[in-house]
């Protein structure tokens, strides 16, 4: 298995640890829904911009929607959720703000949030940066990063949309591989603006 695939089942296993089972879930951004592997008899649904990812996931009688969240509203309108989830998609939208308050308004009274920002300041980037390297393996990806979001500046974003940060979690990089993962967690717990890779944060909307 490559570094990006245990890097990315990391994060849903962390996200999902934060759903309690028979949630009713929204996955924005949902891809091929792998996401549903790591959750406990939930109530799923999701949204992708990618037709192909989408269809297969109808085939397999999975609740999901195509939709261009830059044109589009978020679909399943008269259905509102115990969780919505936002994983490394607000970077990517022309218009973040929009997005959290439309996914505000689909929340249940109680519902919560889950959404994940890449530290695109970490300290591999900046190591690419003085190397005057990418700071993304393929910069000409048709779904590219549109924001950047150091970690104060996405955390400033979450509070004035009027979210409550009840959970932050620093995430750890998966490479280099020659470092061993336990140092690599350490330093991301210590040092997150350093080293944390993307930062998972569970949100309660105000009201």
């Amino acid at each position: 298995m490559n570094t990006h695939k245990i890097f990315v089942q990391n994060k849903f296993k962390k996200a999902s640890q934060l759903i309690p089972k028979n949630s009713k879930v929204l996955d924005i951004g949902c891809g091929n829904g792998n996401l549903l592997n790591f959750l406990r008899n939930c109530d799923y649904y999701g949204i992708d911009i990618n037709e192909q990812s989408i269809n297969q996931l109808i085939k397999k009688k999975i609740k999901a929607k195509k939709a261009d969240l830059n044109k589009e509203e978020i679909p399943f309108k008269n259905q509102k959720f115990d969780y919505i989830l936002l994983l490394d998609v607000l970077e990517h939208v022309i218009d973040p703000i929009k997005l959290l308050q439309e996914s505000k308004k689909r929340l249940k009274e109680k519902g919560k949030l889950i959404v994940t920002l890449p530290n695109d300041y970490h300290i591999l980037n900046k190591i690419r940066f003085i190397f005057n390297k990418h700071l993304t393996e393929d910069p000409f990806a048709p779904y590219g990063h549109l924001h950047f979001f150091p970690i104060k500046t996405g955390e400033k974003l979450l509070l004035k949309q009027e979210f409550k940060i009840l959970k932050k979690i620093p995430l750890a990089p998966v490479k280099p591989s020659f470092i061993p993962q336990s140092i690599k967690n350490l330093l991301t717990k210590l040092f997150p603006q350093c080293f944390a890779r993307d930062v998972l944060y569970l949100l309660s909307a105000k009201f």
